[in-house]
């Protein structure tokens, strides 16, 4: 098992590139591996291009680092879940170019949170942190949860034609010989554990799995061993946060209340040997915050292993 961290967690108050000293600073901390993100269409159409890749390569090589995964962020994505077929089509081509860059940066993965239906509406932009009206982003705090949904709305319908886009973007996966997982938040398609093992039914694909992230578990009020222990080989990735079961899921692993020697156990259990990879973002000082993180993880890993 191998600890990593994303470029994202040192680039506040944004995600977005350039991401070289995010890279540096993950390396210099000691990490093994290091994940990178397609933020915006200008990620992908200007920032990562054949010299940036190899520069990007090279730093990440020069730390005897690995490239854990390559993120596509849902902003490049949503089109996926459009019920329109030239939506649909214009997001399969940006998706294969996605692949394309992180086939050159030279991982085997790539990553990415599960759409929400089109035509929803909420109070703020990033439909998953609508899981309670006092969060912040709205302008006003509203007594109850208030989402618009669309007036043709047809579950069935959406699920199936989601996992066929979803199968497509496997088999484009596998052609650059990568594998492709997905991360459930909460009001997307696929969000919990049992929305996952739904997928895997139509799915049952060996290189497609599931990027863990223990804080969007427990915000669906899901206990993160049993949600490993669930999904077992489907586990492909690991993104470490915790939460305090109310209001703050940001918060570094051992201030909140997931249990984490359950979790590792269960993560043993089942034989993961993959990265587990910080992400952790918006702090102030975000190396000491990590770093003691990091510390606290590495001893629960020796722990358990004995």
């Amino acid at each position: 098992m191998k600890l990593g961290c994303a470029v994202w967690c040192f680039t506040a108050p944004a995600y977005q590139a350039p991401y070289e000293a995010a890279i540096h600073t993950i390396g210099k901390l000691g990490f093994e591996a290091v994940e990178l993100i397609a933020h915006n269409q200008k990620d992908v159409d200007v920032y990562y291009t054949k010299d940036k890749i190899k520069e990007l390569r090279q730093i990440i090589r020069g730390y005897g680092m690995e490239l854990s995964e390559f993120a596509l962020y849902t902003e490049l994505t949503q089109g996926l879940a459009s019920m329109e077929e030239e939506v649909r089509e214009k997001a399969f081509q940006n998706f294969e170019k996605m692949v394309g860059i992180g086939y050159e940066l030279g991982t085997d993965m790539i990553n990415m949170v599960s759409n929400w239906v089109n035509d929803y509406h909420c109070p703020i932009s990033y439909l998953p942190n609508y899981w309670s009206p006092f969060l912040g982003g709205a302008q006003f705090a509203e007594l109850t949860q208030n989402m618009e949904l669309p007036e043709d709305y047809d579950g069935e319908q959406i699920w199936n034609q989601y996992m066929d886009a979803l199968r497509r973007c496997l088999d484009i996966c596998r052609k650059y010989g990568m594998r492709f997982n997905i991360e459930g938040h909460a009001n997307v398609i696929v969000g919990n554990s049992d929305a996952m093992m739904r997928m895997f039914d139509r799915i049952p694909d060996e290189d497609f799995g599931i990027n863990v992230d223990t804080a969007w578990h427990m915000i669906q009020r899901e206990y993160v061993p049993m949600v490993i222990e669930k999904l077992g080989k489907r586990v492909f990735h690991m993104h470490l946060r915790d939460g305090d079961g109310t209001m703050n899921y940001g918060l570094p692993p051992g201030r909140g209340i997931n249990n984490w020697e359950d979790t590792f156990r269960s993560l043993k259990k089942i034989g993961y040997d993959g990265v587990v990879s910080f992400e952790i973002s918006h702090y102030l000082e975000p190396e000491k915050v990590i770093g003691s993180a990091k510390t606290y993880i590495g001893e629960i890993i020796e722990q358990i292993n004995g």
